[in-house]
């Protein structure tokens, strides 16, 4: 699996690596992960965490066939995409463990992950 986040590109192999990752980013505070197979851009799942929470994206291709996760907390949290701060809408926002269910389901197969409800097109 191909990460990339703030420090570059980088390949694991194990799913606990992935998410031994993106749980360090998220102690840290704000991150920013794309996870993709080895050799492509697309399919990916992007995962925006600020502590204990997350949002996620799925990319299906580069022609805009996303998705964005659905989740009925309602709790607004603020990420930070890009290095520019964005609120998720308070429906989209997911706890971290639940991210991990979807990362874990999504490196298995690369598809769009069925553990969770997703928004098309948001």
């Amino acid at each position: 699996m191909r990460i990339s986040y703030e420090k570059g590109d980088i390949t694991l192999s194990d799913i606990d690596e992935v998410i031994s990752l993106i749980l360090s980013l998220s102690e840290k505070g704000m991150a920013e992960i794309w996870i993709s197979e080895d050799s492509t851009d697309y399919p990916a799942l992007v995962v925006l965490v600020n502590g204990r929470y997350a949002c996620l994206n799925y990319f299906g291709n580069d022609d805009g066939d996303m998705y964005m996760s659905r989740c009925d907390e309602n709790i607004e949290v603020t990420f930070n995409p890009g290095g520019i701060e964005w609120t998720a809408p308070a429906d989209a926002v997911v706890s971290i463990e639940i991210a991990f269910a979807c990362i874990r389901q999504f490196c298995e197969n690369y598809k769009l992950p069925d553990c969770i409800e997703w928004q098309y097109g948001v």
